[in-house]
């Protein structure tokens, strides 16, 4: 299985780059020799598309989303890391900043993705290992059954070409804000009372579209199959099922609503064209299961949102897939997410067991319940020595909101200066809700400054104190995001 999806990947490696524009959408005139519009993926020049038995376009396949799960959704998203201080042991994941990201760099060079695979080629799979000595536990959370194949794209999102999510409206702002979810933003704390509070996926109903179409961490198995006149889209998450009339039906009446939709879809010359509207409104856009998406998974839509998909098959190998998200009530303008897939036969896709009221929707609630019955003292936090002038300049309260495209978080910070010239911090809060906690961790080297979010989620910062501002990075397990905090006050 590995060695087929790496032999897959390695297709069209060494072929010669052809100039070309990248399209906002991507149809039949993309095929044939290498391009940014079809990804640098050749199409044979006398391969002729395959047929079904009734004359339709065969694009069936067992596809793999997760090859492309490395990929980050928005150009350089998981560049931002919160740095340790020097001499403290690195948090899990990845530690310290990374290597300067280039916005403007939209693919690998030829160079850069040979490299890559063959990085691929030559790494250990700890998964085939662990199911070769029967520890299938082991081998499963190593990955077994996602490898994750280097790409020539830097990004998913193809439109706008900054590679960056579109603003929200204010109304879509206003929605975010009400959204639920069990992921904590920056200084937030929840409360769960019940299943209300948590989001589709939490409760296993639905991970919603766009959403369930992009590449996530795992259990990205994507099957397509086809019967005149439909063609049906079998996910392995949340085991899903789009079934997809392609007889020319018109669409229900807009009063019928869906999780998932309604799904209409029309061939383009050998190009399947699905447009999806009447969405029930839950769901996120995109959740955090896709590689450098927006924290908190509160990224609302309407049902005014339009879906758009495009199904091209390249070649024997090789399907690229693409998606338009327009919602004018919470998006000032659509996006669109493009990336290649691989037939694999030997993709392994045993059943998704989620399900709804699952224990975890009933855990969360009966301990946030009793945390809020049972409070814990604070902890007392040890001054902490700083330079010359460092004291006089964190002195005061000061205010940031991390750049997360989906909501409009304000953290406010104080700092106190001690008598002996010493420092104590604490976060009073958000405009989600006040706190009044200590700063985790909090150390100052030199005008480096570091600390903790106290709150559900161990939101790490770590950044440099100016002239009234302290820039840097917040960052946990969601991912990392840039954030400058503005002294408001003495």
């Amino acid at each position: 299985m590995y060695r087929t999806k790496l032999r897959n990947a390695l297709f069209g490696a060494g072929a010669l780059l052809a100039a070309a524009a990248a399209r906002g959408e991507i149809d039949d005139r993309i095929r044939g020799a290498p391009s940014e519009a079809n990804h640098f993926i050749e199409t044979p020049r006398r391969w002729q598309h395959p047929k079904t038995a009734w004359g339709e376009p065969d694009i069936q396949a067992k596809l793999n989303m997760m090859q492309a799960a490395g990929v980050p959704l928005e150009r350089c998203a998981t560049s931002y890391r919160a740095a340790p201080p020097p001499g403290a042991p690195a948090p899990p994941g990845p530690a310290g900043t990374a290597d300067p990201c280039d916005m403007n760099k939209k693919w690998l060079t030829e160079q850069e993705y040979a490299q890559r695979l063959e990085q691929l080629r030559a790494s250990v799979d700890q998964s085939r290992q662990f199911a070769e000595q029967g520890n299938l536990g082991r081998a499963m959370l190593a990955g077994m059954m996602d490898p994750n194949i280097p790409q020539r794209q830097t990004n998913l999102i193809v439109d706008p070409p900054n590679g960056l999510l579109p603003a929200l409206t204010p109304e879509g702002k206003r929605r975010a804000l009400l959204a639920k979810s069990d992921w904590a933003l920056p200084g937030e704390t929840i409360a769960f009372d019940g299943p209300q509070d948590f989001d589709s996926w939490d409760r296993c109903i639905t991970r919603g579209l766009p959403s369930s179409m992009i590449p996530y961490r795992y259990n990205g198995g994507f099957s397509i199959r086809q019967a005149p006149g439909y063609v049906v889209f079998d996910l392995e998450m949340i085991h899903e099922s789009r079934v997809i009339p392609t007889d020319g039906r018109p669409p229900l009446a807009s009063q019928i609503k869906q999780w998932l939709g309604e799904s209409r879809g029309h061939w383009e010359g050998n190009t399947l064209v699905v447009e999806t509207t009447n969405f029930q409104e839950g769901p996120p856009i995109i959740n955090l299961a896709v590689v450098g998406s927006p924290p908190g998974n509160r990224f609302p839509y309407s049902d005014e949102m339009k879906i758009t998909e495009r199904v091209v098959r390249l070649n024997d190998d090789t399907w690229l897939y693409e998606i338009t998200t327009e919602d004018p009530v919470v998006l000032t303008r659509p996006f669109t997410v493009r990336y290649p897939m691989n037939h694999d036969e030997t993709y392994w896709w045993p059943e998704y067991a989620c399900h709804e009221d699952n224990t975890i929707v009933r855990h969360y609630t009966n301990t946030s319940r009793h945390e809020r019955a049972n409070p814990t003292p604070e902890p007392a936090q040890e001054a902490v020595q700083v330079g010359p002038g460092v004291a006089d300049a964190l002195a005061g309260r000061w205010v940031g909101r991390p750049s997360i495209a989906t909501i409009d978080v304000d953290i406010e910070l104080k700092f106190t200066k001690n008598a002996d010239g010493t420092i104590n911090g604490s976060l009073i809060g958000t405009n989600l809700g006040r706190i009044d906690r200590t700063l985790r961790d909090f150390t100052v080297v030199d005008r480096a400054v570091y600390f903790t979010l106290p709150n559900v989620d161990p939101w790490r910062f770590s950044g440099d104190l100016g002239d009234g501002t302290i820039t840097g990075v917040v960052a946990s397990a969601q991912g990392g995001v840039p954030v400058t905090f503005h002294k408001t006050g003495g």
